[in-house]
């Protein structure tokens, strides 16, 4: 009995949302147009700076001048 009240206590921490987002990595050093799978708690973009870089970021990032932010996978292409 406690070993089951101790799983539905276990269970919210063990569902914890995660997010998934591919998107495209370039800079000017290692990434060519690489596809990037990027997990994580928290939700995520693809991004493309003024510069050429791209990637993906957390959402507050895509207010930055000079920042393009977009949703779905692979749309930073």
């Amino acid at each position: 009995m406690k070993l089951y009240l101790l799983l539905l206590l276990l269970l919210p921490l063990c569902s914890a949302q995660q997010f998934h987002i591919q998107c495209f990595g370039h800079d000017f050093l290692m990434l060519n147009n690489q596809p990037l799978k990027c997990n994580g708690k928290f939700q995520q973009a693809c991004y493309t700076r003024d510069s050429g870089e791209k990637g993906c970021t957390m959402l507050e990032n895509c207010s930055r001048i000079g920042w393009t932010c977009c949703h779905t996978n692979f749309c930073n292409a």
